[in-house]
């Protein structure tokens, strides 16, 4: 496991650029000594009796000279009553990163050093005040891109998936207990369980546990989002439905077929989802080399893509292209656009009536909603179950534990199923345990801490 260092550490915790107020974060044991050296109250309280939890309005001046760097408000948690459970101060200066900068050097001048990436949250960590998976989502909510994805994060930092695994932890737990007690404390008042009843607890395991692993791609989809590549025939208005999804004009729209010449990616939200669209080079064979550089950089686009909107052109009708990249895309199941059905109206031809299609005028905005929909409704497979109402997984790292909890609970089963003995049922629970303890940290190699803290951003 990660030792706690007994450094005190800063680090600016507003995103760097100008803004009214910038917070700079200090935490450790000589959080308050630092700070002595650096603040002076406007009421000439001393430093160590300032009030936790109260804002009080000061000067930070440099430690050597005494002159003076910002006007400020200080507000300090005293241990353990802080996000890191150590003495915390969050000085609140004016947003000029070159004030915020000198609060730094002059604090670091007094025996602090700066933070490392997610340090902060680290030792929130280390000190118990949250465990791993709660500090996972705090990386997730600062860097959540839709309202979903935010919810999600949420609701993990409030505890609900650690309150699930807990609720697992502990009907693995009792079934080790009982099985334990059926070898070593025969005559104990612990009264042993029947086959039926450690079975009936296995298999209710197993189900939570597969609930958890079927959350995955929604949780993934709403922490890492979707690609979506937009792609047809040239000149079928691929660059204006980006812009509609946008909702501002991005793409440079002509009536020249081939102007988009190379991929133009812009991230958006749907419903929730956070989307990276891309609007890719008209597909069609070219001798122009510029275009077929374009071409080929659609289609590596496409193969990489979640999901392939393919756009026809209603004013034009299905034409022989189409018909060919209708069949061409097959294997990726693309979704069908009709654009500029406030103009025109046609039926897809038979290759192309296969797929799902959404009539669009991404001119006049007619038809974006129902498109919108139809794309959820893809990525979720028809199930866009609402956030909350259920612990949900949104990393890898959880649905591998799982997935090694589920296996070690599977060979449990089978092992009463063969009447082995007890021991050999208890080596394959404790497996399940430990594999769940990896979730929420108590199990954890310090490469795996080390690794989630640096997707952190300094300050937090």
């Amino acid at each position: 496991m990660v030792t706690l260092t007994e450094d005190t550490i800063i680090a600016i915790s507003t995103p760097l650029g100008e803004g009214a107020i910038g917070v700079v974060r200090l935490s450790g044991a000589e959080s308050l000594h630092v700070l002595e050296r650096l603040f002076r109250p406007s009421s000439g309280q001393p430093v160590a009796e300032l009030p936790p939890r109260r804002a009080t309005h000061g000067r930070i001046v440099h430690p050597d000279t005494q002159g003076l760097i910002d006007e400020v408000v200080v507000t300090v948690y005293r241990a353990p009553r802080s996000y890191t459970g150590e003495d915390v101060v969050e000085i609140s200066a004016h947003g000029s990163p070159v004030v915020l900068r000198r609060i730094v050097e002059a604090a670091c001048q007094c025996g602090a050093r700066v933070a490392e990436p997610g340090e902060f949250t680290k030792r929130a960590f280390l000190n118990g005040k949250l465990d791993l998976s709660q500090a996972e989502a705090v990386c997730d909510l600062i860097r959540a891109r839709s309202d979903l994805s935010a919810a999600a994060a949420a609701e993990q930092l409030s505890g609900k998936l650690g309150q699930e695994i807990r609720a697992i932890q502990s009907d693995l737990t009792r079934l080790m207990a009982h099985l334990e007690a059926s070898l070593d404390f025969a005559d104990d008042e612990l009264e042993p369980w029947g086959e039926d009843e450690l079975h009936a607890v296995g298999r209710g395991v197993l189900d939570r546990v597969h609930r958890l692993i079927a959350t995955y791609e929604h949780g993934r989809i709403l922490r890492e989002g979707i690609t979506v590549a937009i792609t047809g025939r040239p000149n079928v208005g691929k660059s204006s439905l980006l812009n509609a999804l946008l909702r501002h004009e991005r793409a440079l729209v002509t009536p020249i077929p081939g102007t988009t010449r190379d991929t133009i990616e812009e991230l958006t939200n749907i419903r929730g989802i956070p989307v990276k669209a891309i609007d890719t080079a008209g597909l069609r064979v070219t001798d122009d080399p510029v275009e077929r550089l374009g071409v080929e950089r659609a289609r590596a686009s496409i193969a990489a893509a979640d999901l392939v909107l393919l756009v026809l052109d209603a004013s034009e009708g299905v034409t022989p292209e189409d018909e060919t990249l209708w069949n061409e895309l097959a294997p990726r199941e693309p979704s069908g656009v009709m654009n500029t059905c406030d103009i025109a109206s046609c039926e897809l031809g038979d290759a192309s009536r296969k797929t799902e299609y959404v009539r669009v005028s991404a001119l006049t905005g007619e038809g974006m909603g129902t498109l919108e929909d139809a794309i959820a409704r893809r990525i979720f497979a028809g199930d866009v179950a609402p956030v909350g109402s259920e612990a949900m997984i949104t990393r890898l790292r959880h649905k591998q534990a799982l997935e090694q909890c589920a296996a070690a609970v599977e060979r449990a089963l089978d092992t009463m199923r063969q009447g082995l003995p007890a021991d050999f049922v208890s080596i394959d629970v404790r497996d399940a345990l430990l594999a769940l303890a990896e979730i929420t940290g108590e199990n954890v190699t310090d490469e795996v801490i080390n690794v989630i803290f640096s997707e952190f951003c300094i300050g937090k």
